[in-house]
């Protein structure tokens, strides 16, 4: 296993922009406000010659730790320190240490891993000399840094490297494969995303609360099924732009869309309880386009009264709204009375398989003459089209290269004929399916 290192704090000292550093994207929301991070995140990160999994952590702030939000991010901070290898204690030079700061060490100091001191936001050698101010905290000299413009990193690259030579499950980079598969789990505000995160993994691991908004960041979280190794992807609630006026909850809405990227299976979380609405459907379209595996969750369908009838009212606007993706998964479960989970990650591991299939040319054709015979090419500017040859040239989304004897796209009736006869043909119900148009001759002509 690659070591553990969490970076921990008091808020806004700039722990999420060190994070986002060392991984090299904009995993975890950064904004001048303290208190923005929530929960725990880890990803893998690199360091020169140095990798290893890092954890961006909530603020600590015990002081204000009054109400039932603010206890359990206390406790998944202290969770997640509890597990690490080594924790990057890191403070503010430019405003000195603060009562916050000493609350900090006191919690880290019965902690039993390495402990690495960290000033940041260090730019000039006045707050070089303020961040020496540190040695208080008892955890000897601080390492200076500037996590937003890369500076000091070398040093920091040393030191992490002469700690985690000492770690006894530090494995080398070569022996380390990235197999797992990226599940997002994405939804309207207050659907059950991180309910069903907390089920799927039997214990609460992500914050939930019965008001909107809980979740700000993208959460990562490991997670074995039945073999299969997922990283689960908890994410914020993404309502209408036209409602979005918080700052903090339009970086949370940005951060949910780029999870679907880096996704590979996305399952779309329903509340039953409410009307599908235009902004489920343009998370699901926006899924649909990004070439991603997609699931519906139709959730809290233990309460739901007149069962058959919300079954077919919602089977019939996806297949009316989302007519790019005939046959899309629609499973009922409850996240939180446990109910239709094996169902759902049963068939999210089916549908994977279905998106990563390879078909061969000669069945690909074979598949073309028979269905260009029942329903030839419709004619272009007087002239015969004749599809001369079909290939696979991508998977996940498979994507599918017909050549013919003439320039351009086909008419959207005969695309259309194309892509159901194809799913129907190859059972590839259900999954994001591309359709490319290429005038060339065969190829394979000379091998006929």
């Amino acid at each position: 296993m690659l070591p553990k290192v969490v970076i921990f704090g008091r808020p806004n000292v700039g722990k999420s922009t060190l994070f986002n550093r060392l991984i090299k994207r904009k995993a975890a929301i950064v904004a001048d406000i303290p208190g923005v991070t929530r929960d725990n995140k880890g990803l893998k990160a690199n360091l020169g010659k140095l990798e290893f999994m890092l954890y961006d952590t909530a603020g600590f702030d015990e002081v204000n730790n009054k109400n039932e939000l603010s206890k359990d991010i206390t406790d998944k901070i202290k969770s997640i320190i509890n597990i690490a290898d080594i924790i990057i204690f890191m403070f503010d030079a430019r405003s000195g240490i603060m009562p916050f700061d000493y609350s900090c060490a006191s919690i880290l100091r019965k902690i039993k891993c390495p402990i690495l001191l960290v000033g940041n936001k260090v730019e000039s050698e006045t707050q070089k000399n303020q961040a020496y101010e540190a040695i208080k905290l008892g955890f000897g000299d601080p390492l200076i840094i500037s996590a937003e413009h890369g500076i000091g990193f070398g040093t920091l690259e040393g030191n992490l490297s002469v700690l985690m030579k000492n770690i006894n499950n530090f494995s080398e980079k070569n022996n380390i494969k990235d197999n797992n598969i990226r599940l997002a789990i994405v939804g309207r505000p207050n659907s059950g995303k991180s309910t069903l995160i907390n089920t799927l993994m039997g214990k609460n691991i992500v914050l939930t609360g019965n008001q909107p908004g809980v979740t700000r960041d993208s959460v990562m979280i490991d997670f074995d099924w039945k073999g299969s190794n997922i990283q689960l992807i908890d994410t914020a609630g993404i309502r209408k732009k036209s409602k979005i006026i918080d700052k903090i909850e339009k970086l949370s809405v940005e951060s949910s869309i780029d999870s679907v990227k880096y996704a590979q299976i996305v399952i779309l979380v329903l509340d039953c309880n409410e009307a599908l609405s235009r902004q489920d459907l343009a998370i699901a379209s926006h899924v649909i386009e990004e070439g991603r595996v997609l699931i519906i969750a139709a959730n809290k369908w233990d309460i739901v009264i007149n069962k058959e009838e919300v079954r077919a009212a919602l089977r019939n606007k996806l297949n009316k709204t989302l007519s790019q993706l005939k046959g899309v998964y629609l499973i009922e479960i409850s996240a939180l009375n446990k109910k239709g989970i094996n169902n759902l990650m049963e068939s999210a591991m089916s549908i994977y398989k279905k998106w990563n299939i390879k078909i061969s040319t000669s069945k690909l054709n074979k598949w073309l003459n028979t269905i260009q015979q029942i329903n030839p090419p419709p004619l272009k500017s007087g002239r015969v089209i004749k599809i001369k040859y079909c290939t696979q040239t991508s998977i996940r989304p498979p994507t599918f290269t017909f050549f013919s004897n003439l320039n351009g796209d086909f008419n959207d009736s005969y695309q259309r004929y194309l892509l159901n006869n194809i799913r129907d043909e190859f059972d590839l119900q259900g999954i994001p399916i591309r359709l490319i148009f290429k005038n060339s001759k065969n190829p394979f002509i000379h091998d006929l």
